[in-house]
Parts: structure tokens; C-alpha cells; sequence
């Protein structure tokens, strides 16, 4: 049996599947150390699971678009929906330490007439 859930942050689009296995977890076919690298952030991937306590299932992530930071917490968003999915029981637990807050922010978009969204070039009065 598998449990599937999906998670998006900015531009970045992640799915979560949970099987039985040996406890890997794999992000896009490669081990968390080597695709995130050095962020100390990757941590928050992990506490879903160590929560539960489930060791004896297969994570396997498949992430595209965005950082890696904004990955990371969209990760954590679909594991935690697709533990749900697995075992109601955690939901209390995962909305004291605020796991499911989706940050809803994404970049303003340029406006004609200026560099960026809001800068625009030095007004001269003379």
C-alpha cells in the first residue's frame, strides 16, 4: 500500500509517496545528503518522521522548481499530509509545532515602465 500527497511553495511543486520498505529517503533519486548538500535546514524534512515514528516506510520525493529552502519546507508540508494519510492521529501533534503553515508569498511581477516591480528610475524636477 502507498500513500501519495503533493505540497507547493512559490514556484516549487513536490510529491510525497510512502511504501513499506526499509526506511530510505530518497529526493528525486538521490540520498538527502546529496542533494541538499550542506543546508542546515534539511533537518526540517526529518522531524515529521522522527514524530511518527516511522521507520519502517520508503520516502521517496520527487521536487522541481524554486531554492532548495523553499523545497525543503515543501517537503515537510506534503510528508506531514501524507503521514496524515497514513494515520490521522498525528494531526494534533503536527498543528502544535505549526508543520502545515503554507507561506502563500510569491513575486510581485514587473510593471511596464520600471526596472523591477517597484523601482523606477530617479525623478529629476529640473
Amino acid at each position: 500500500m502507498k500513500y501519495i500527497s503533493f505540497s507547493k511553495k512559490k514556484t516549487c511543486k513536490t510529491k510525497v509517496e510512502i511504501r513499506k520498505g526499509h526506511g530510505l529517503l530518497t529526493i528525486n533519486n538521490l540520498s538527502i545528503k546529496k542533494y541538499f548538500g550542506n543546508i542546515y535546514n534539511k533537518n526540517y524534512i526529518l522531524l515529521p518522521i522522527i514524530l511518527s515514528s516511522l521507520k519502517n516506510f520508503d520516502f521517496i520525493i520527487k521536487t522541481k522548481g524554486s531554492g532548495k529552502i523553499s523545497q525543503i519546507f515543501s517537503i515537510k508540508i506534503a510528508i506531514c499530509k501524507c503521514i496524515l494519510l497514513f494515520n490521522y492521529k498525528f494531526k494534533k501533534i503536527f498543528r502544535k509545532l505549526n508543520f502545515f503553515s503554507i507561506d502563500n508569498r510569491i513575486v510581485e511581477r514587473k510593471k511596464y515602465g520600471k526596472k523591477k516591480s517597484r523601482k523606477s528610475e530617479q525623478y529629476s524636477k529640473r
